[in-house]
């Protein structure tokens, strides 16, 4: 009984950190492209290329500001 209970809680485990995997990578990339469209609308209005490069670099240091909370919040329930 205590094995299947074992087998059961790292199938669960593992599925969680999948689920987590598969949402650092979806929100890296959803950033990604946010971050070039936002650079390319600023550029094609008339702001130079290095300036709208700079604004766009806050999109990436929000989402790593998310995930060090992230990564934060998940430490703290370890045992």
């Amino acid at each position: 009984m205590k094995s299947l209970t074992i087998i059961k809680a790292g199938l669960q485990v593992s599925k969680l950190g999948l689920s987590v995997l598969l949402i650092w990578m979806t929100l890296d990339w959803k950033v990604r492209k946010a971050r070039n469209a936002f650079e390319k609308e600023l550029v094609r209005a008339g702001m130079p290329k290095e300036t709208a490069k700079e604004l766009a670099k806050k999109y990436s240091s929000v989402k790593d500001e998310v995930m060090k909370q992230l990564w934060g919040s998940v430490g703290k329930f370890r045992m």
